[in-house]
């Protein structure tokens, strides 16, 4: 067992909560599944990437100056295409870096002196976005669902029945402390609504 890419934490942070000796390694790789488990529920409640990495996306133009990419934060952008045949493969459709920049709180991104066409997936987008450095409060959230893991298993209770998707908030956060809740909420997926501008004038 290895911690996975969107892991929102360490290994040796999770053993010095649940209190494991740094030395004792015999539940390295079940203390990294809670870890795992962990940070693939908080992403799916969140409905975000939120570790910091790499991303290809496809848009369709809406004859504006702005582009709300998927993922936020945005840490940077090294390309921008945009080819009405969705091909993508000529060098000519390549936007200059130099005619967009990065909006406001990292959230989306403006061009400067031109308007993206309106097409169907007919711009793509390749940026880097997510946390570099995971917030503490997120961390700490992971770290109570770990524990909370580890209290399940040795408590032996675990022939819940399984319950659909819809049901998984209630069952796995029905004991969760109100912060731990409100954690996850607060980094939840949200609509960004922005009018058309040019940040170099703000």
């Amino acid at each position: 067992m290895a911690l996975n890419a969107n892991a929102l934490t360490t290994l040796a942070f999770a053993k010095s909560y649940l209190k494991i000796p740094t030395a004792e390694t015999s539940y390295d790789a079940l203390v990294e599944h809670w870890i795992n488990a962990a940070s693939q529920y908080i992403e799916t409640q969140t409905n975000r990437k939120l570790v910091a990495q790499s991303i290809v996306e496809y848009q369709s133009g809406r004859k504006s100056n702005c582009i709300i990419p998927r993922e936020y934060p945005i840490n940077s952008v090294s390309e921008i295409k945009v080819d009405q045949s969705g091909l993508f493969t000529d060098p000519a459709t390549i936007i200059s870096s130099s005619e967009y920049g990065i909006g406001e709180e990292s959230a989306y991104i403006v061009a400067y002196s031109m308007i993206f066409p309106a097409g169907h997936r007919n711009i793509k987008l390749t940026y880097n976005a997510g946390y570099s450095t995971i917030p503490s409060d997120l961390v700490d959230a992971t770290l109570w669902l770990v524990a909370q893991f580890r209290m399940i298993r040795d408590s032996g209770d675990i022939g819940r029945p399984q319950r659909g998707k819809g049901d998984e908030s209630s069952t796995i956060l029905q004991t969760a402390p109100q912060h731990v809740i409100d954690i996850i909420n607060s980094y939840k997926r949200c609509e960004i609504a922005i009018s058309p501008r040019d940040i170099r004038n703000e």
